[in-house]
Parts: C-alpha cells; sequence; structure tokens
C-alpha cells in the first residue's frame, strides 16, 4: 500500500537535528533515527528550523515521510509529491463497526421559529433583521428570504430531517441546542429554590428532538453553542468580548448536561471559535454580529440596511481591563479576545461537566474547530530549498489557522509562533488557566472543507519578505511574510482568481481537494501525539454544488497548473452541464453528482488516514443533511443532501438528493457491520 509521503509538505518540516522517520515499509512500531540537518541553501528564510522535536514540544511534530536528503539548488522531483490515494481499495481495511457515521446540522440554520415557544432573539436574529442587505436574497420581497426566521421549519418538522437520516443511514445526528431557546436573556440561573429559571416549553423541544432520535437507534451529538449567541448578552456586555460570557456559557451547558445528559453521551462545546470571532468580529459583514473593520454604516446613515455594525453593550475584556463603552465603533483587536474568551467559556463548561457529570454520566466532551490543511506552493522548476521552505511555511500557517484554536484545548496555551509573532497584541492565560485549558478537549472535532497552499511571501526583487522581529511583533506584522490561500488572487467580491486548489465548488471557500482530510488527521495526529485519547471526529464536511452564483466551468487554468505538476486528477474540472440550476429537479440539483464525487473522495483519503496511517479517527458527520440558511449566503447556496424549495413550498417537503441515498450504501461497503 502506498503510503503519504506528502506529509513531509503539511508537517513542520523542520528538519529537526533530531528526528523519527517511518519508513514505507515498516512496520506499526519500527523506527529509524536519522541525525543531522538539512541545509537551507543561501537563502535564508528566517524562519527558525533547529527545535528538536519532541512530545512536549507539538509544535514540531514528527515528520513521517521519505528522508532522502536531496540537492537544495536542484529543481525539485515533482514525482515526489504523492498524495497516496490512487490506489485500489479493495484489500484497505473498513472502518470499524463503532464508526461514529452520522450527518449534521445547526439550530439557527434550521429551527426556524425565531419567536416562538418564548425562545429569546440570538445575535443572528438581531443583525439579520437590522441589516438584511448583509444577507443574499433571490427574492427580496419574501421577508424571510434574508434570515433564519422560518429556515426549514425544523422546529416543528424535526421528525421529518430524522426519516432523511434514515435514508443515509446514520447512526448519529450532530445538531445544536439555540441557547436563547432555553435561556432567552442568556443567563441560567436558579431561583431561590434552587430551580432552573428556564425557559421549559424550549427545553422540552430538546426532549423530544433527543427521544425521538433514540428511538430511531440514532445517537445525539450536541453541540452547545454554534455562533447563535443570545441578544441580550451582546446588549448586556459584548457577548464573547466579555469575561462575563465564560461564566455565563459555563451555567448554561451545566443546565444541558443536568437535563440531557442522561441520554446525550457525546458533546461539544463550541463550534468553530476561528469563525465566530475571526468573522464575526473583523472580517466582512458576512457573520453576526457584523463587527468588521470598516466604519459602522449607520454612523453616516442612520437607515442603512448593511455595512458593519456599532450596536454592542458596554465591555471588559478581563476582570480587571477598563470598560469600553456601549455602541462604540469596532475596536482592533476584537477578533482576538473573542477567541481569547470562548476558549476559557469551553474550558470552563468542560470544568463543570467533569466535576458534575461525566463520572455518572460516563459522556464524552470536546470542542470542534475548524480551518484549512495548508499543502506547500509548487511549480515546475522551483527548487529544493524553496520547497523545503514551504512547507516551514505550510507548518506556520496551519499554527495560525489551526492551532490557535486547537493548542490549547489541547497543550494549555496557543503556539508558540502566534506568541512570538503577535507580541503584546496576544492576551496571555493565567497558569490556573493554562491548568483548566489542557486536556480540556476528550476527542477534538474537526470541520474540513478545502485546502490552502501555503509560502513565503517574496519582494518584487525575488528576496523574501523578512519574518516580523521581536520588536515589530503585533497583530498587524504577525503574517507579514505569510501566504496562505485556496487560489492564487482574489478578485470582486473575494471571487477566486484560477489556479485554485481543485475544482471550484459552488461558494467562493470552498474548493475539492480531497487529500486535504488525510493531510489534516496527519498533522493534527503529529502534534498532538498521546494527547487526543478519543481520537479525532471530522465534525463537517461536505460542499455546495457549483451554482449559478459560484462556478467554474471548464476551467483550463487550473487544468493545466496541475498538469504542470503531475497531478492533472486534482483540477477535477468539470462542465456547464453540472452547474446546478434554480427549480430543475431533473438535473444536478437533484442528481447531484459533484457532490457525491466530494465524498467519495473525501471518505477514501479518511479511510486511508485510519488504514494505512493508523490514525485514531472515529467519526465523520456529513455537512449538511438537509438544505438550510447558509448564513450570509441566505437560501441561495444549498449544502445540503436533502432539497427544500423555501420560497415555493409552505410545506417545505423533504426530497432526498443521490447524495444521500448513496452515503447510505457508502456506509455499508466501507464500514464493519456489526
Amino acid at each position: 500500500m502506498k503510503t503519504l509521503t506528502i506529509f513531509t509538505t503539511l508537517l513542520a518540516a523542520t528538519a529537526a537535528k533530531k528526528c523519527i522517520v517511518k519508513p514505507t515499509d515498516a512496520g506499526e512500531n519500527s523506527e529509524i533515527e536519522v541525525n543531522g540537518k538539512i541545509e537551507d541553501g543561501d537563502i535564508d528564510s528566517g524562519v527558525e528550523d533547529d527545535t528538536p522535536s519532541s512530545p512536549s514540544n507539538p509544535s514540531n511534530p514528527t515528520v513521517p515521510g521519505n528522508s532522502t536528503v536531496a540537492n537544495p539548488d536542484d529543481p525539485i522531483d515533482l514525482k515526489t509529491i504523492d498524495y497516496g490515494d490512487n490506489v485500489d481499495m479493495t484489500d484497505v481495511k473498513k472502518l470499524p463497526a463503532d464508526f461514529k457515521w452520522g450527518a449534521a446540522t445547526a439550530a439557527y440554520q434550521i429551527e426556524g421559529a425565531w419567536n416562538k415557544g418564548g425562545r429569546g432573539e440570538s445575535v443572528w436574529d438581531h443583525f439579520t433583521h437590522e441589516y438584511s442587505e448583509n444577507v443574499e436574497s433571490g427574492n427580496r420581497s419574501i421577508d424571510f428570504s434574508t434570515n433564519g426566521d422560518r429556515a426549514c421549519n425544523s422546529y416543528e418538522l424535526f421528525e421529518e430531517d430524522i426519516k432523511m437520516l434514515k435514508v443515509m443511514n446514520a447512526k448519529y445526528y450532530r445538531f445544536s441546542i439555540s441557547w436563547s431557546r432555553i435561556f432567552p436573556e442568556g443567563v441560567a440561573e436558579k431561583d431561590e429554590e434552587g430551580k432552573w429559571k428556564v425557559n421549559e416549553q424550549g427545553a422540552q423541544y430538546y426532549d423530544s428532538v433527543i427521544n425521538v432520535l433514540i428511538e430511531n437507534d440514532i445517537t445525539p451529538f450536541v453541540t452547545l453553542y454554534h455562533w447563535d449567541l443570545p441578544y441580550a448578552l451582546h446588549e448586556k456586555y459584548g457577548g464573547w468580548l466579555d469575561y462575563r460570557s465564560q461564566y455565563d456559557f459555563a451555567n448554561y451547558a451545566e443546565y444541558c448536561f443536568e437535563r440531557y445528559g442522561d441520554r446525550v453521551k457525546n458533546w461539544i462545546t463550541i463550534n468553530e471559535p476561528w469563525v465566530n470571532c475571526v468573522s464575526g468580529y473583523r472580517l466582512g459583514p458576512g457573520k453576526a454580529p457584523y463587527r468588521c473593520t470598516a466604519e459602522p454604516s449607520r454612523f453616516t446613515n442612520a437607515t442603512a440596511l448593511s455595512g458593519c455594525s456599532y450596536e454592542i453593550g458596554p465591555t471588559k475584556y478581563t476582570k480587571d481591563s477598563e470598560e469600553l463603552p456601549k455602541d462604540r465603533a469596532p475596536q482592533k483587536l476584537e477578533d482576538v479576545w473573542c477567541s481569547h474568551n470562548i476558549l476559557l467559556g469551553h474550558a470552563r463548561a468542560v470544568k463543570v461537566y467533569r466535576e458534575k457529570f461525566q463520572k455518572e454520566q460516563k459522556g464524552l466532551i470536546g470542542i470542534t474547530i475548524d480551518g484549512e490543511a495548508q499543502i506547500p506552493w509548487v511549480e515546475p522548476g522551483m527548487s529544493n530549498k524553496e520547497y523545503e521552505n514551504n512547507k516551514k511555511y505550510a507548518n506556520l500557517a496551519a499554527e495560525f489557522r489551526i492551532g490557535w484554536y486547537s493548542d490549547p484545548p489541547m497543550t494549555g496555551d496557543y503556539p508558540a509562533s502566534v506568541k512570538e509573532r503577535m507580541g503584546k497584541d496576544l492576551p496571555e492565560f493565567t497558569e490556573e488557566e493554562k491548568a483548566m485549558l489542557k486536556g480540556s478537549s476528550d476527542f477534538l472535532g474537526w470541520n474540513t472543507y478545502t485546502a490552502h497552499w501555503a509560502a513565503q511571501l517574496k519582494n518584487e526583487d525575488g528576496s523574501y519578505v523578512e519574518p516580523p522581529t521581536a520588536e515589530e511583533a503585533n497583530f498587524d506584522n504577525s503574517k507579514k511574510d505569510m501566504w496562505d490561500d485556496n487560489c492564487k488572487g482574489r478578485g470582486e467580491g473575494w471571487t477566486c482568481i484560477p489556479p485554485t486548489l481543485g475544482s471550484q465548488a459552488g461558494s467562493s471557500w470552498n474548493t475539492k481537494f480531497a487529500p486535504t482530510i488525510r493531510v489534516g488527521l496527519n498533522w493534527f495526529n503529529n502534534r498532538y501525539k498521546g494527547l487526543i485519547k478519543n481520537g479525532i471526529v471530522i465534525t463537517e464536511n461536505g460542499c455546495a454544488q457549483p451554482n449559478y452564483k459560484v462556478a467554474r466551468a471548464n476551467d483550463e487554468v487550473t487544468k493545466k497548473y496541475f498538469e504542470s505538476i503531475g497531478q492533472p486528477q486534482y483540477a477535477d474540472t468539470y462542465t456547464e452541464e453540472d452547474i446546478e440550476k434554480e427549480g430543475d429537479l431533473e438535473g444536478p440539483l437533484m442528481n447531484d453528482k459533484y457532490r457525491i464525487d466530494w465524498y467519495d473522495q473525501y471518505l477514501k483519503n479518511l479511510r486511508l488516514a485510519y488504514a494505512v496511517d493508523g490514525i485514531d479517527v472515529r467519526g465523520y458527520m456529513a455537512w449538511s443533511l438537509i438544505d438550510n440558511f447558509e448564513w450570509e449566503n441566505g437560501y441561495e447556496t444549498r449544502f445540503g443532501m436533502t432539497y427544500i424549495d423555501f420560497y415555493n413550498d409552505e410545506e417545505l417537503t423533504r426530497h432526498p438528493k443521490e447524495s444521500l441515498k448513496h452515503l447510505g450504501e457508502w456506509y455499508k461497503e466501507n464500514v464493519e457491520q456489526a
């Protein structure tokens, strides 16, 4: 069986003074010591590469692969870049019978009933109502086209969703709880008699969902927070920007453990903290609460329906910091402080679970992070030394994009590279907080969709852009020498300029490059060797098909690029006939071959990671079970395996696409049957 020699391109190719290399024909426990240091050549990238590899230093993981040292100035042999997935799967070990197989959704995207049953307003309710033009719409005359007011109406139709789970032979269902449906004001507290002051009608809804799942032999996999912060907390103190959010989240989590923990044995605290914080508090406006870097639109136009927001409560980043005034323009580093507090919120919730519930309930709890596996940029004629340097930058980019959020729950602190490059702009954890964070994820959830290329930026004269010095270390300079993206440029509306890293799927950030799932799993495995006690779960993976908004049929630029490096299969070129068209139920909208091929390729790489690489990957949740409200893309971008006609079908009937049926068959053929 061919091994994945490309992993030397993702992992910290730091040419350690002493590293352990597994040869391709070695047994599982075989090790070969390789001493010495690979020289980088005449051009110094400025990235340190002499840190010894050790379990206590996961920022410099062991590098498996070919240990042959090439001449640094020679052109790289492109044949050595092999992802190992061009193999016959007949004799490859199947996934185990207890593999967690299912699909995923999120409360705000599917539930609807935004103001029914005592539910309180979330930031997504508030800001999509106030800034409706931040959301795409195919028909703005329909008032729910830019929000989740109705969505899929899973609040009333959840049993129809469960029928779809049965079609794909799902054994697990990952869904999220709406915090404001249970605690409308966001504050979870007890009365004088020790009873929770809860919205009972909302709490009973999740009792019903959990119970019906179990009756159908489907195990609930529950996310406590999937971006829908109660608006009352945003208005009270700025939500995740304020240190008090940690404690309110932990109290809310405690109620959920107490109420549902007798039946729920798989908990996720936070979904994708990077997206919640970076997209919600810096980039955009894309994600609520629209705290982006531009001047708030209503500062100059009080009736503006788009743009960045200013509405926010008075905020204290820490208990001892000064209080920032309410209704202020977005401040620099809001995304950084949101990230800091949300990670601590995760840790405090886990602490509650472990101290009060886990021993008796015997469940698992973890965090789900997202992020692109990083692939070093390569092109014909590139020297070995430049490619080796790009390997280092691939690992560096992964530390910033992924490790920023996965290191604290594993190791108790931010990656060393992030701390060094951010300087005083990065908040510090106290020793008590580090201890609370370390090991706070029983399993690691990873949402994976696409990969990024990575390289060190160059000046116009071809020399490298130097890394920031200690004196220059701050947020603005932290990535000044780094490039990572899944296309070589960006056009208007953040559209990709090809070549792209795989074919362009139906969302601007979404490209099909299946090795990313295997590359990323190996990155986690090597970085956190011995620290992930209950394996890795792919908690989201899927795609929007090429559609009327985003597609790139007959992409000759990407095709020629991959041909030039000897990997034509990853161009994955498609034609105009593969682009789904709204209303055409005879075409790709329902017969979603692009999505089927996506799942086949990604799942093949997942199975290889398990069977060939020995990665402890324990589950896979396809995103998404049903078409739903796709955040800033509204209902115009469909990630679902089940079709819903949002604008014309009042009943919101569920129609299984071919991909849903296909995954049902894939499960039977690729997972051991008990």
